[in-house]
């Protein structure tokens, strides 16, 4: 499966593009330094990505830009036909801000809807995440819930006693000793998303399925 989209092609998650996501550059801003923990970073990529092949609820992909570096990793996890898969995709710092995942989530979003007729797209975002719910509700999520998550152990908040983050605070509550993040769960509707194709003028048909 090969998905062009305006500026980027989503296509399946090779071994080979876990090297190549290591060696982005690091998040230095403290609202996102725990997308710098890759999720294989417990396991080891050999052992994270055979697990990952072995299980048919989860769809992994690589986001690649028209230069051919890999910027960004997406997932899906329970995309049966007619399902509601939950959805996850995060960028390298670099390539943040300028519209490429939002054009990479628009071009799944397509093949989604147009060939495996999914009813919905779910997913969740961190609250304080508010560039993310941004790029989200442009591409017509809307919030269907919250509820909060437990943050790992050794986590710094240290940077919500900057005046620049203090207004985060909210956001983050303390329960048994331990910290808790709130997210918020939220839904694209394939009713919805046709709307929204119809009133751009871009309509259906076109699934960008190369």
């Amino acid at each position: 499966m090969l998905l062009r989209g305006t500026r980027v092609i989503v296509r399946p998650l090779s071994r080979d593009d876990l090297d190549e996501i290591e060696t982005w550059t690091p998040f230095t801003d403290p609202l996102y330094l725990s997308w710098n923990r890759l999720p294989w970073r417990r396991l080891g990529k050999d052992l994270w990505f055979e697990l990952e092949a072995l299980d048919p609820l989860v769809e992994r992909y690589a986001v690649v830009d028209l230069e051919g570096r890999v910027i960004g990793m997406m997932g899906l996890v329970g995309a049966e036909k007619g399902a509601s898969p939950e959805l996850s995709i995060f960028l390298g710092a670099d390539f943040c801000g300028q519209g490429l995942g939002t054009d990479a989530l628009q071009t799944l979003l397509r093949q989604g809807f147009e060939e495996r007729v999914f009813a919905s797209v779910r997913l969740q975002v961190a609250a304080p995440n508010r560039r993310a719910q941004r790029a989200y509700e442009k591409c017509g999520f809307r919030r269907v819930g919250q509820h909060y998550r437990l943050l790992d152990e050794g986590e710094s908040l240290a940077f919500l006693e900057e005046p620049a983050y203090s207004d985060l605070r909210q956001y983050y509550r303390r329960e048994g000793g331990r910290t808790y993040l709130l997210f918020y769960d939220m839904e694209l509707c394939a009713a919805d998303w046709r709307a929204a194709q119809y009133r751009t003028g871009q309509g259906t048909g076109h699934g960008g399925n190369l």
